[in-house]
């Protein structure tokens, strides 16, 4: 039975042997002699000792709970005696070097380099990963935010789960460089070196001091800011962090009824029956759904790891980050391939153009449309957008009429059938299949509020665009049914589509006025009636000429 004693090393509390304990102190001992000229021999004792206790903590599992005299051995192995350095040195001037053991990632960690950053210190910590120039790491970042738009939030999301190398251990170890206390020591005064530099350029110029202390002024305010809110802060990411993983979760496990809320008003989507009919495949969708929890849901579980972070200072593995990092940057490049998928598919549109002569001895049209409702289960129930099913077909309320002015003394409509496909030919096949029904009796013009299409030709951009062409001197009226399929006519007194209702439009040399109404400004039947006599005459006396 060996006796033990107990020991603190960095804080943290050990059970060693005597025999151990005594190794430990002259080895101790040595290494303060070995650094004792040193200005900053204390901050160096202090690393080197953070570097041997987190080596002692290797050494305690359950089977074992005390330090033993081996231990220490191994743990003087790995670290190296000053001794040996000092008898290396002398070596070494007088031998020929040799190379340096090359390290790989394998003895590397993951860390966020403070001694060269901008920010964070996220841009030097990968390339003194990866082994590469961090201006290439800063180059990406840049690109990504001005093609992409997630360089800020990838940047925060590597600031927040990368730990911050600190102790002279954490950069060797973010270097892969190996941590004895030789090598402890000379980053400790490497670092004292660059401090000293840094005061002395501060003494050289007086605006460079000032930029300096403002911005560190500003730094310590900004910290302790922080600090107080951080609680607030930590509490309310986790708050809002689950609020949107239960959105995000009821959104994919829930219903099959979405609701949407935008500036058009609140309105409804069966998602399983509408994204069918966007996507070319079920493997598409599913492969679309798996990208859309990756690029979702990954920032709502940093929003939520940060919050915990703050709140309960929980310290958790890096690898943690960089799984979750692979993950969001795999949703995104799934979604990508997708929309690029997604987008050959409506890449080419078509039209097909059908032109009806209207009769020539009516003077006034009368414009109306049937307010029947739209066949089909409803699938989408929007203000200005609806669709529905039934067994065969898709049923849109894209229809638009419009009203221009004719180039000839003759009135006609134009019918024009659009649709879009991966091919010029897909798209007029898809144009062709457009089934839409309108009715013309003598100066009633009859609009169907509808089209139908194919189920087969999926949702690709199928509409219907109607254009009717007036003379000069003819006009139309338009009655409150054809509200919902006008669309944006052009008028002399840029009147409100919704105010043109239920009044009569004549087209005149400007374009559509309004004839003999109260409210809006336009031109009386007895000024019309003068007006086209006076054009006849003019166009009678230059025929003669």
């Amino acid at each position: 039975m060996n006796q033990t004693v107990t020991i603190n090393i960095s804080g943290i509390v050990f059970h060693i042997e005597i025999d151990a304990y005594e190794d430990l102190k002259k080895y101790l001992n040595k290494i303060k002699s070995y650094f004792n000229n040193s200005e900053e021999c204390e901050e160096i004792m202090t690393d080197i000792e953070a570097r041997i206790a987190e080596l002692f903590n290797s050494k305690i599992s359950e089977a074992n709970q005390v330090i033993l005299k081996k231990d220490v051995e191994e743990i003087v192995t790995i670290m190296g005696k000053p001794e040996q350095y000092l008898d290396e040195e002398e070596l070494n001037e007088e031998a020929p070097k040799t190379e340096k053991k090359e390290y790989t990632n394998q003895d590397k960690k993951f860390f966020r380099n403070p001694d060269d950053r901008v920010l964070g210190g996220v841009c030097s910590g990968v390339g003194a990963y990866f082994g590469f120039d961090r201006i290439w790491a800063r180059l990406f970042f840049v690109l990504a935010t001005i093609f992409w738009g997630f360089g800020p939030v990838l940047y925060i999301i590597l600031w927040v789960v990368i730990p911050e190398a600190k102790t002279a251990a954490d950069k060797l170890q973010m270097k892969g460089e190996p941590i004895n206390i030789d090598n402890i020591g000379k980053t400790v005064q490497d670092e004292a070196a660059k401090v000293n530099d840094k005061l002395k350029n501060m003494d050289k110029g007086k605006f460079g001091h000032f930029i300096e202390r403002f911005f560190g002024v500003l730094g310590d305010i900004l910290k302790a800011i922080f600090k107080v809110a951080g609680n607030i802060i930590g509490f309310a990411c986790i708050v809002f962090g689950v609020f949107l993983a239960v959105g995000f979760i009821a959104g994919l496990s829930g219903s099959d009824m979405i609701l949407a809320i935008t500036s058009d008003g609140i309105f409804s989507i069966e998602s399983s029956e509408f994204f069918n009919l966007v996507f070319v495949s079920d493997d598409q969708f599913q492969l679309a759904t798996f990208g859309i929890i990756m690029l979702i849901g990954i920032p709502i579980i940093a929003i939520i790891y940060g919050g915990i972070k703050l709140l309960f200072k929980v310290k958790a593995h890096y690898s943690i980050g960089i799984v979750l990092l692979i993950f969001w940057i795999t949703g995104i490049a799934i979604c990508s391939l997708i929309g690029i998928k997604m987008g050959k598919e409506v890449a080419n549109e078509e039209e097909i153009v059908e032109e009806i002569m209207l009769p020539s001895t009516v003077q006034n049209y009368n414009l109306s449309a049937s307010i029947n409702d739209i066949p089909g289960k409803g699938i989408l129930d929007g203000q200005f957008s609806t669709i529905s099913l039934d067994n065969d077909s898709i049923y849109y309320n894209d229809v638009y009429v419009n009203v221009y002015q004719s180039k000839t003394d003759s009135a006609y409509i134009k019918v024009i059938k659009e649709a879009n496909a991966e091919s010029m030919k897909a798209a007029k096949i898809k144009a062709r299949a457009i089934d839409y029904k309108y009715t013309i009796n003598d100066s009633n013009i009859i609009f169907n509020n509808y089209i139908s299409t194919l189920k087969t030709h999926k949702i690709r951009g199928q509409q219907i665009r109607i254009k009717l062409y007036l003379p000069i001197g003819k006009s139309v009226y338009f009655d409150k049914s054809i509200r919902d399929v006008i669309y944006n006519i052009p008028n002399v007194t840029d009147t409100y589509d919704g105010d043109m209702m239920g009044e009569t439009w004549v087209m005149l040399e400007d374009g559509l006025t309004c004839l003999d109404c109260d409210d809006i400004d336009g031109i009386a039947s007895d000024e019309l009636e003068f007006k086209l006599s006076k054009m006849a005459n003019d166009t009678l006396q230059s025929d003669e000429r």
